[in-house]
């Protein structure tokens, strides 16, 4: 699979990048600082946070075959409007 499309969400104060952050390390996923990439069970994503900006960019950059950016995206935003 080639990577999805870049997803970008505003209003992200530090706060709610800290519950993304404690809901990432639930699933044995660390994200340490505001730019990288982490993979977990075949899916690579990438991300960039903005505090100034409070935004957030998400990426799936891979994943295995048998899921596709379809099913991808919406779990991405889900997780996202899970931090209030």
């Amino acid at each position: 699979m080639s990577s999805c499309a870049t997803q970008t969400f505003t209003g992200i104060i530090q706060a709610r990048f800290g519950c993304l952050v404690k809901k990432a390390e639930v699933s044995g996923i660390t994200i340490a600082g505001n730019a990288g990439e982490a993979s977990q069970d075949g899916i690579t994503i990438r991300w960039l946070y903005d505090p100034a900006n409070e935004s957030l960019e998400l990426q799936c950059t891979g994943a295995p075959f048998f899921l596709s950016c379809g099913t991808i995206k919406p779990k991405i935003h889900d997780l996202v409007d899970e931090c209030p």
